[in-house]
């Protein structure tokens, strides 16, 4: 994913934050391996009710329908009303990416070849309405995926029937097996799919009832399983939630959190600096997914420090290099670049706040283990072109038109020249920019790019970025045109470990440095985030979640 939007691929966007960096607070969480065994009994946040929470939320909401939400924005706002089989529990850091049973009984029970899922939904739940979930109602929350068009719908082609469906939307997805009465939910996929609890734990895969209609419903609200239920969007203007009143924390056996705020309320404001002016002055608690613009963030360290948090999302900002196209189909060239790349100054690029990478995985992953390929060293790189007999050569760098990447862009035709190549640069408006890479015409030479992640496992990475068999297809995202046939080997093999243990995590790591041994891409960065509050909140709650950034429902107010 791209942030805002989460670019639907293979597995296409978490999102988020694994490491949390907060101000003043340290960083929480290591990096050890999170696999999916739950605690035996959730460790819930403190409950500490009061009325109303308020939002000044940006103007990246996409739709406040559960099939049809992909951005952080609309990720942010469902993840408390909206609840899937299987989910991750309410704290910051790498516990975070622990999957435990929401919706279900208990995780998966996988079968010894990795291709099938079966589950057994709890009893007693019922929707917002006061319908009873039931079992059926998975089935259906994925075949409306597929006749939504959804941008998740391509999380669940693995399954059985799933892409005949897709096709012919008749009948029912043959894979998916369910029993109303005994609340049974039997998955069958075509092969072994690692990530695939995960992609049970998406918003895509929350149950919805079957009378729901198949086109969106942001403005006519779904019937919520979470603790909270949409009460009223007005477009441009403002989201109200209020609570569930059929949601139970004891049916859900204390899994998720029923939530502190009676009332949340998303006031839509457009501009960065209204909305940073609206929390300074409490009119709104939280600078909902708004940056705070960069004239005021020195400002807002030094008088507003208490009221600030810095995270870093799961992402990871790289140039990419085509690897079959002059210059860079030779391997010197493309590890050049790396040697040539001063990172620090690309962070300066991006404002300060990022930290510089050269891994494939950002930091908090759970196959993330730093490494240190390509120290600063031009004049190494400088002999590796000259090795490759490629100096000379025409270069084009592509980019979007958002300032920071333009001038990250600008920034690597400084350093081709210097390394003797002709460098020029091409800019493509940031709304058509992925599609004209991903596009099998387009065969861009070196170019910027993104990736925020769906969900904590590193298949949503490789299995999206670096496999070769997306190569020439309409989610095509592997820009590199990357296809090494070890690679995508080592890919299959770790894509049949069903459980993330640090023995399968330490592979994935593996991966990352030999990627980078064979540089498709010169990852520069990960970028970091703020959350801003007003004077009111009461931080000692605040939990800044792996996927799903800042936890609303958990939230307090000084008393």
């Amino acid at each position: 994913m791209t942030r805002p939007l989460r670019t639907a691929g293979g597995a296409a966007v978490a999102l988020v934050a694994l490491a949390l960096c907060v101000v003043a607070a340290g960083c929480a969480g290591g990096n050890a391996a999170t696999t999916s065994t739950p605690a035996s009994k959730p460790q819930l946040p403190h409950r500490r009710a009061f009325s109303t929470f308020r939002i000044a939320l940006d103007n990246g909401l996409d739709s406040l329908d559960p099939g049809l939400s992909y951005t952080t924005e609309g990720w942010g706002v469902l993840w408390n009303v909206y609840l899937p089989l299987l989910g991750y529990r309410h704290v910051s850091g790498t516990a975070g990416a622990t999957l435990i049973p929401y919706l279900a009984r208990s995780l998966p029970r996988i079968s010894p070849d990795g291709r099938t899922y079966s589950l057994v939904l709890r009893r007693g739940l019922r929707y917002s309405n006061g319908r009873p979930v039931r079992a059926s109602d998975f089935r259906f929350a994925i075949e409306r995926d597929y006749q939504l068009g959804s941008p998740g719908s391509s999380f669940f082609d693995g399954i059985v029937g799933a892409t005949d469906f897709a096709n012919n939307p008749d009948g029912h997805i043959r894979g998916i097996v369910t029993d109303d009465r005994t609340g049974s939910i039997v998955v069958h996929l075509t092969r072994p799919q690692a990530d695939f609890s995960y992609v049970l734990a998406t918003i895509f895969a929350a149950p919805v009832p079957p009378t729901t209609p198949l086109k969106d419903q942001s403005q006519t609200p779904i019937p919520s399983t979470g603790p909270y239920q949409i009460q009223s969007y007005a477009p441009s203007r403002r989201i109200v939630e209020t609570r569930n009143p059929h949601f139970s924390t004891r049916r859900l056996a204390g899994a998720v959190p029923p939530g502190n705020p009676d009332t949340v309320v998303w006031d839509l404001v457009a501009s960065d600096l209204d909305a940073y002016q609206r929390v300074v002055r409490n009119e709104d608690d939280w600078l909902g997914y708004h940056p705070i613009p960069p004239a005021k963030l020195d400002a807002a360290r030094r008088n507003h420090g208490r009221r600030l948090r810095i995270f870093t999302p799961a992402n990871t900002y790289y140039f990419f290099m085509n690897t079959r196209v002059a210059p860079f189909d030779d391997v010197r060239v493309r590890r050049a670049v790396n040697y040539a790349l001063d990172r620090n100054r690309l962070v300066g690029i991006f404002g300060g706040l990022a930290t510089p990478t050269e891994n494939i995985l950002p930091p908090g992953d759970l196959g993330y283990r730093p490494h240190t390929l390509y120290p600063y060293d031009p004049e190494k790189a400088k002999r590796l072109v000259a090795r490759s007999g490629k100096a000379g050569a025409a270069v084009t760098v592509w980019s979007d038109d958002l300032a920071p990447d333009a001038k990250a862009a600008q920034y690597l035709v400084g350093v081709l020249n210097d390394l003797g190549f002709r460098a020029s640069r091409h800019v493509v408006t940031s709304t058509a920019y992925l599609a004209t890479l991903a596009g099998r015409k387009t065969r861009a030479q070196v170019g910027i790019a993104d990736w925020y992640q769906d969900f904590p496992h590193p298949l949503d990475s490789f299995g999206t970025l670096l496999r070769g068999d997306a190569i020439g297809t309409p989610a095509n995202q592997d820009y590199a045109a990357f296809d090494d046939k070890g690679v995508d080997s080592r890919i299959a093999a770790l894509e049949r470990q069903p459980h993330l243990t640090a023995k399968v995590a330490a592979g994935w790591a593996a991966l990352d440095r030999r990627v980078m041994e064979l540089a498709p891409w010169a990852p520069f960065l990960n970028r970091r985030q703020t959350d801003f509050f007003s004077t009111r909140v009461d931080l000692s709650c605040y939990v800044n979640h792996v996927v799903y950034e800042f936890d609303y429902g958990t939230i307090c107010i000084k008393q």
